[in-house]
């Protein structure tokens, strides 16, 4: 039943020769990484805003600062749009950040990059799904109190969507993504051009003057600059929320296919140029059409002010914007599932995940990752109740340190390899590393108390991890590797004892078997009841193929103890190097059927399985319906 299920979700296998022709063309690429990049359109205006009315002193000049804001980051946006395309070319193996700090920098910076990743591929599930549930209450037709089970709910959807396969997932995207795409260029053309012919208010003069006229507010004292500096500090912080998703295609770059590194680089710059030309056309409408959210945040998303007042409250258009923002901020997590499986596959081959991470599941994908990513993602949305605005406090900081790592790697790489245009690519990346990492400082300062501690302690918790790992993994393949010189194993002493609850067809079966390995064969009984001891008994002449019978006494009812307690004895007393306990179990047909039966030989096989020289072996008996 299980495997049907399976099978009804996930659909059939597929062969490993089909993992070519599971690669993606530049128009499924965008939507399978790009969604998440597109997606922090839809919330990262609203972010700016928030930080800049949560100041009493400019609150009133909110949208205008965010003008500013939005352009430094927009310029941020490119530079590292085209550092990136350096990564991609010097490491079209993937692995971002993580690859490059490793060749480049060493195993500590590699593990730096690897869990900022890690991290940030967890909070953008998160993040990306609690907005999209938001873009949908905040049309008043859904309840606010739905919100985590609905975040719930869709990423068990985006998990067995990525769980299907990676072109099969890329199909399910592209219509939601390029649907959201249309409908910002619809809503910026139809804003802009409501402003070009008059037909809404607009704040009088250009916003340079009123940019000024805010700077102006309060006086020109040294401490007001101060003031104004943090508060756009802060502002800046939460609007480069903008720029998480970008480096995913990095990391998935094995994804594309032929030439992968050139196609890989044109959705790279594609993706920059519609994130950039949206984000800042959402900036200057809010600044335009004069909206800023409370400072509580409310319950109306910037977007949905913006779509309400350009074509209205409750048209077509209006719910059209809506839906396809809710949708590619719900489906923006498709990225992390893209990128976070990748790079766990590339941390585990190098020993610092469990190797289980590398295995190809039945579709062709990383399944484990897959899992483990949404179990996390859940647990989080849950933790903070799909709280948009509690969560993104949170964001932002392990994306820009594996930023800065990745861009400060590359400088090393260009001065090692001295590649052609090298010179120009090493200005590119440390301008990126420079620029990110004053920004990483920025948002560590203005997010710790609001809870990016949390990322920053956990960063050096999962570095131990991966040490751990590694020195598990060193010490087993230490401990398990072959002698310098050869030599054939040798015949060791072996006895073998067979557990006897009571003599039924499934345990003549077990007596067989144990007499074809051993000579050394032994048969033990628990005794709980004197009268099915007694039945044991009288029928072991006939039943007993010749083996020993020991019986156990047991006055405190327990099967377990005493059995161990008389291997212990066994292996004292006859110094054999290997006991085998042999445990007879018959098999119903029916799954449930279990219920209506012990389990003591499961209980047996736990506390036994990790005795040192004990080998437990079932010999089952099937019976029919």
């Amino acid at each position: 039943m299980l495997g049907k299920l399976k099978r009804l979700l996930v659909g059939d296998p597929l062969a490993s020769s089909r993992e070519k022709h599971e690669r993606l063309n530049i128009p499924t690429a965008l939507a399978v990484f790009a969604s998440d990049a597109l997606s922090s359109t839809a919330y990262a205006t609203e972010e700016i805003l928030l930080a800049l009315v949560a100041s009493a002193q400019f609150a009133a000049y909110a949208d205008v600062l965010s003008i500013p804001v939005a352009i430094g980051i927009g310029l941020l946006m490119a530079i590292v749009v085209l550092s990136y395309r350096q990564v991609v070319r010097a490491y079209p193996d993937g692995g971002g950040a993580y690859a490059v700090s490793k060749d480049t920098l060493g195993v500590m910076a590699s593990q730096i990059a690897g869990s900022a990743l890690m991290i940030d591929y967890v909070l953008t599930v998160a993040v990306s799904v609690s907005a999209g549930v938001a873009a949908i209450t905040s049309t008043g037709l859904v309840p606010e109190s739905l919100s985590a089970l609905l975040s719930v709910a869709f990423v068990l959807l985006i998990m067995i969507i990525n769980l299907r396969g990676v072109r099969e997932s890329g199909r399910v995207l592209a219509f939601p993504a390029y649907a959201f795409i249309g409908s910002m260029i619809l809503l910026l053309a139809a804003g802009f051009w409501k402003i070009a012919t008059g037909q809404v208010v607009t704040p009088q003069g250009h916003w340079f003057d009123h940019l000024h006229t805010a700077a102006s507010a309060g006086g020109h004292g040294d401490l007001f600059s101060v003031a104004l500096l943090l508060i756009l500090m802060k502002a800046f912080s939460h609007g480069c929320a903008a720029l998480t998703g970008i480096e995913a295609i990095s990391n998935g770059v094995k994804a594309f296919e032929e030439p992968i590194v050139k196609n890989a680089n044109k959705t790279l710059v594609l993706m920059g140029c519609i994130l950039g030309g949206i984000f800042i056309g959402m900036t200057f409408l809010a600044y335009y059409y004069q909206i800023v959210p409370p400072p509580d945040g409310g319950h109306e998303t910037v977007v949905s002010m913006i779509a309400r007042n350009v074509f209205g409250a409750k048209t077509f258009m209006y719910y059209t914007v809506q839906t396809t923002t809710m949708v590619i901020l719900v489906l923006a997590a498709n990225t992390s599932f893209s990128g976070f499986p990748r790079l766990a596959t590339i941390l585990a081959s190098d020993n610092f995940l469990p190797r289980q991470l590398m295995s190809l599941g039945d579709r062709l994908v990383f399944s484990n990752g897959i899992m483990i990513l949404g179990i996390t993602s859940i647990l989080l949305i849950w933790l903070y109740g799909a709280d948009t605005h509690a969560l993104i406090p949170l964001y932002a900081v392990g994306v820009f340190i594996s930023f800065t790592l990745a861009q400060a790697g590359m400088v090393v790489y260009h001065n090692r390899e001295k590649e052609p245009g090298w010179q120009g690519g090493r200005i590119i990346n440390g301008v990126g590393a420079v620029v990110t990492g004053i920004v990483t400082l920025i948002l560590a300062y203005e997010k710790f108390a609001e809870g990016a501690w949390i990322v920053i302690v956990a960063i050096p918790l999962l570095i131990m991890l991966f040490s751990k790992i590694a020195a598990h993994y060193a010490s087993v393949g230490k401990q398990l590797a072959l002698p310098a010189e050869a030599y054939c194993p040798v015949a060791i002493d072996h006895s073998v004892m067979v557990l006897v609850s009571s003599l039924h067809r499934g345990t003549v079966p077990a007596l067989a078997y144990a007499k074809t390995i051993s000579d050394s064969v032994e048969a033990v009984h628990v005794e709980l009841n004197p009268q099915a001891t007694e039945r044991v008994k009288k029928a072991w002449d006939d039943w007993g193929c010749g083996i020993p019978l020991t019986i156990l006494k047991s006055p405190y009812r327990s099967i377990t103890q005493p059995i161990l307690d008389y291997v212990a004895e066994v292996e004292e007393r006859q110094g054999h190097d290997l006991i085998t306990i042999i445990v007879p179990e018959f098999v119903t047909k029916q799954g449930w059927h279990n219920l209506l039966h012990n389990q003591t030989s499961l209980q047996i096989k736990a506390l036994l399985r990790n005795k040192r020289g004990k080998v437990v072996t079932t010999v089952r008996y099937h019976l029919e319906e």
